[in-house]
């Protein structure tokens, strides 16, 4: 359970709770309304419908999952596997890493190096790797277009609500009922608008974060293919692939100590030289 999105809408709900109490309102059967909640969630998912196929609305619920589960790509793993199938490769040879590969879980990064292993032009890796990423980006792209379809069905739909609660109690105007009327006709409205800001648009928003660090490991992994295919060192391609994490995640390597003019040991002055070399 991703611990942020459950931490959110608990939250929201706690201060939705706060404020109708604290309003004087400690009955919560007056804020329910079934005919409101049918106009908001059954009108936008009929014009989700018809606004987009079957298919890609089930794919999008499937991805909306992702909105409450940890992510499993874990970059530094990534990083980690790439250096070890480097440094593999340099022990035993490329021709004996097929045995390798299928101990890698991403299954993107198993298919640039499985076709690594058998010898496709590095063109032709880069070329089917990118085409991946395109496929995948316009896959995430439309799950995210049908949440911002909904967060702005949502508050349309709430006001629909609105304007029919106000017809049918116009049409039988009373003092009695006035304001029962107004009550249940403004939250068609509430519902809405919570609707579209609670659930719908977070949702679109986690899913653009989503998809925009997969595009990142993703973009990571393409290089550090490319990278073992040219026979890079494994400690150069560590450093390459770290510069795609943010300083804070990178992993802390033991490097050699490099000298620089500070620890280089100071040249003697001129006449300590040349009473060592009579001395000597």
């Amino acid at each position: 359970m991703d611990i942020g999105t459950l931490v959110g809408y608990t939250i929201g709900g706690i201060l939705i709770l706060c404020t109708v109490m604290f309003g004087g309102y400690e009955n919560l059967v007056s804020f329910w309304s079934t005919p409101s909640a049918l106009i908001v969630f059954g009108g936008t998912a009929a014009a989700l419908f018809i606004a987009f196929p079957l298919k890609s609305i089930h794919k999008a619920l499937l991805a909306a999952r992702k909105c409450f589960v940890k992510p499993k790509f874990d970059p530094q793993q990534v990083i980690d596997q790439i250096v070890s199938f480097a440094e593999s490769v340099r022990r035993t040879g490329l021709l004996a890493q097929e045995r390798t590969v299928n101990d890698v879980h991403d299954p993107f990064l198993a298919e640039g190096l499985l076709m690594v292993v058998d010898g496709l032009p590095p063109a032709t890796v880069e070329n089917i790797l990118t085409g991946d990423i395109e496929a995948m980006q316009q896959r995430h792209q439309l799950s995210r277009n049908i949440a911002l379809h909904c967060g702005k069905c949502a508050p349309a739909f709430g006001m629909i609500g609105t304007l029919v609660g106000l017809v049918i109690m116009l049409t039988n105007l009373d003092a009695e009922t006035v304001g029962p009327g107004m009550a249940v006709a403004v939250l068609t409205t509430l519902y809405g608008i919570l609707a579209a800001n609670l659930i719908f648009l977070p949702i679109a928003e986690k899913l653009k974060q989503l998809h925009e660090a997969e595009m990142q490991t993703k973009s990571m992994i393409v290089q550090g293919v490319l990278a073992v295919q040219g026979g890079e060192h494994p400690r150069i391609i560590r450093q390459k692939l770290q510069t795609f994490l943010p300083a804070d995640e990178r992993s802390n390597e033991p490097r050699e100590k490099f000298v620089t003019f500070q620890d280089a040991p100071l040249p003697l002055p001129v006449e300590e030289d040349e009473a060592a070399i009579h001395a000597a």
